[in-house]
């Protein structure tokens, strides 16, 4: 198992788990969204196949509209 942060909070995985299956576990819609990983952004093209790391720092950020 692994521990990271999500925004600022500690979540545990299993040390084998992507991006994608992280956005999974947390039941995040993958669509308007950006993902930095210790303040790198890895682009959507990365999420299958980036494990995490532990004590990665990750910030998903989702966009809104406005005007």
């Amino acid at each position: 198992m692994i521990t990271v942060k999500v925004n600022n909070t500690s979540k545990t995985f299993s040390k084998d788990t992507t991006v994608v299956a992280m956005i999974d576990d947390l039941q995040i819609q993958s669509n308007g969204i950006a993902i930095a990983i210790n303040n790198t952004i890895i682009t959507k093209s990365e999420w299958e196949n980036y494990k995490l790391s532990d004590n990665d720092t990750i910030l998903i950020i989702r966009s809104t509209q406005g005007g």
